[in-house]
């Protein structure tokens, strides 16, 4: 489906997805644990200051340096497709923190585990759309990149006609 085992190009690319996803994530965690951990919202505000925090850095890391994007920004294919896949990503992280803040107050009355209980959720919900999100901006989003050439470009000569 992604051709892994035709290239190396395609790992790297993964690799430095992987890396600004974790820069994303961790904002995002840190993001989220403030809001939601000092009381100061609920968790889907909390999750989406948590998305806002984590969605810049994300977004400009997988242009510029694991797709390799440069120059003008095609605003539909990636400005509002990346939105979309984003504002999905958040749907699920709202949805999985609401379930797990609810679960965690059956569980337990200490502030400090439910917020650690929660974060977790938060945390796994970005993990399960870490892949998903990866096929769709290699396969939609940034299509754009050029691959290396592996072969000189065929050109067409002029053919003999035979006359002298």
């Amino acid at each position: 489906m992604l051709g892994w085992g035709r290239s190396s190009r395609l790992r790297v690319r993964f690799g430095r997805y992987t890396l600004g996803s974790v820069v994303a994530v961790v904002t995002s965690e840190v993001a989220f644990i403030a809001c939601y951990g000092s009381g100061l919202l609920g968790t889907t505000p909390s999750s989406a200051v948590a998305f806002l925090a984590g969605a810049v850095p994300n977004y400009v890391l997988n242009r510029s340096w694991a797709f390799g994007q440069r120059g003008k920004v095609n605003v539909g294919r990636e400005v509002v497709l990346y939105t979309f896949v984003s504002l999905a990503s958040f749907g699920a992280a709202a949805i999985g923190t609401k379930w797990a803040s609810h679960w965690a107050t059956h569980v337990t009355d200490r502030h400090v585990l439910r917020t650690l209980l929660v974060a977790t959720a938060y945390f796994v919900t970005q993990g399960v759309m870490f892949v998903a999100k990866f096929v769709v901006f290699q396969k939609v989003i940034f299509t754009q990149t050029a691959e290396p050439q592996t072969t000189a470009p065929q050109t067409t000569a002029p053919q003999a006609t035979g006359a002298p």
